[in-house]
């Protein structure tokens, strides 16, 4: 490159939409020749401006002062600023991207093959039409009388608000309620994963959603797996423990739960335990306190020296 093509008027213009160009392409190639990119446009900085980092730098700048203060302007030199630190972010980044929009194409497919059509998905499950019809008495019709699955029901269609009690006894009319910490955590799961399959159908996270009863038919299984009912085994606390760890928040409520539960668990085994013999008692002092004479074990216990004796003599 000689020296009147380095002095053109606007040649550093040129050179920054040439970069650009070529950071776009990092969007749109595939996948095998997006090392390709990289290396080309690593070279071409270098040619320009010494290195593939001044290069992403000085891109950085000449949108900091032509695009104003947006935000997607402050994003984009911002990405460029961590490619320059790091070569190689932005394709890693397409890369995941196009991994996940795969597996998420991939699992929405079988969705829609274990339903049959995309608008069987979409609609509700013999499940949910089961809550729905034991709730129906419960609707705000429509003027023409039609009730809609997604509208009030009791008056209630807001999640973040507690299920009033008419409509909590149509959901555990339609099918009893969970009686254990797990079987509540299975039942939650399962409305996770009716969720997750809406939101593969849909094509956005958060866009499906259940059925005003379905919805606070899971809301109250929820509360029961997140403390309204008491834990009467390991598998009770370890599934109501998968609840705070994964879903609870950090205010120790919590932990409060989960000790009540421990202590529960505690009680109950004590009480399940057989009372110890004054024998084993006597056997045990001895073991510990070798030293001690039978008048000092027997006061110990509550018992005669002679009886402490029996007990020792009988296990030898």
């Amino acid at each position: 490159m000689d020296l009147l093509e380095l002095m053109a008027p606007g040649r550093e213009e040129k050179s920054l939409d040439r970069l650009e160009a070529m950071i776009a392409q990092y969007e749109t190639a595939e996948d095998a020749v997006l090392g390709e990119q990289l290396e080309r446009a690593a070279n071409f900085c270098d040619l320009e401006w010494g290195s593939y980092q001044a290069g992403l730098e000085a891109l950085a700048q000449r949108i900091d002062a032509t695009a104003g203060t947006s935000v997607e302007a402050a994003l984009r030199s911002l990405r460029l600023r961590e490619e320059g630190a790091e070569p190689g972010t932005i394709i890693r980044g397409v890369r995941a991207r196009r991994e996940r929009e795969q597996r998420q194409s991939s699992e929405r497919n079988a969705v829609v093959a274990r339903y049959g059509s995309e608008e069987a998905a979409k609609q509700p499950t013999a499940f949910e039409r089961m809550f729905i019809a034991a709730a129906t008495p419960l609707a705000e019709p429509d003027p023409d009388g039609a009730v809609d699955p997604f509208g009030p029901f009791d008056g209630w269609h807001l999640p973040w608000h507690p299920v009033p009690a008419g409509l909590k006894a149509a959901v555990a009319g339609a099918l009893p309620l969970p009686a254990t910490v797990v079987d509540a955590r299975t039942e939650c799961l399962q409305w996770e994963t009716r969720l997750k399959e809406l939101e593969f159908v849909f094509g956005c996270p958060g866009e499906g959603s259940l059925p005003t009863p379905c919805a606070a038919r899971r809301k109250v299984a929820e509360e029961l797996w997140r403390n309204g009912l008491p834990a009467h085994g390991l598998p009770d606390v370890a599934a109501r423990l998968e609840y705070w760890v994964g879903r609870g928040g950090d205010d120790g409520h919590g932990y409060r739960v989960l000790a009540a539960d421990i202590l529960r668990l505690a009680e109950a085994n004590l009480a399940a335990r057989p009372p110890e013999s004054s024998g084993d008692r006597a056997r045990k002092l001895k073991a510990r306190h070798p030293e001690w004479s039978l008048a000092r074990i027997g006061q110990e216990l509550g018992i005669s020296r002679q009886a402490v004796h029996k007990h020792l003599k009988a296990r030898g």
